[in-house]
């Protein structure tokens, strides 16, 4: 018993459902394309912007303009410029590497003075460095050398009797 009323078979007539594609898609293919395109457009700007800030100095502040008032103008004297001094040359022998066969880096400096010892009587000039802020321990040196070469042949020497050692670089 299914009683329909005039007014719902006119509402049924009235109502259609669209499920199906859109009727003009090329009009909905633009807004879709619209919207990928204002997307794109905002995250360039942003990127845009960061890299803007980045590139600028933040504690860099602007240079400062000298105050001159009406009176100071007229009184003060205007500073003829200073001319340059010739640049000094460098030291070569300063900047020069310099090379150093290291024998030991040790705790304390019984055990230094032990090997700095037997360096000694061996013929060699050791040198004995005490700790200081970078290095904690007591090493001991022999040089300085002008080349690697010469360094790596006393090391060479060391090592045939029974010293350990290595060639560092210092300027």
């Amino acid at each position: 018993m299914s009683e329909t009323s005039g007014s719902d078979s006119q509402n049924a007539a009235k109502r259609q459902f669209d499920w199906g594609p859109p009727a003009s898609p090329a009009g909905d293919t633009f807004k879709d394309w619209l919207v990928y395109l204002i997307i794109i457009v905002l995250l360039s700007g942003g990127v845009w912007a960061l890299l803007d800030i980045n590139g600028r100095p933040e504690n860099d502040p602007a240079p400062l303009q000298p105050r001159t008032t009406a009176s100071s103008r007229e009184t003060a004297p205007v500073a003829e410029p200073v001319p340059a001094e010739p640049a000094m040359p460098i030291d070569a022998a300063r900047t020069a590497p310099r090379f150093f066969v290291q024998l030991g880096a040790f705790p304390d400096e019984a055990s230094a003075r032990e090997i700095f010892n037997q360096l000694e009587a061996e013929g060699f000039a050791p040198t004995l460095a005490e700790p200081d802020e970078q290095f904690e321990i007591y090493r001991i040196f022999i040089g300085p050398y002008p080349d690697e070469a010469a360094a790596e042949d006393v090391a060479e020497k060391l090592n045939a009797i029974d010293f350990h050692c290595f060639v560092i670089e210092q300027p």
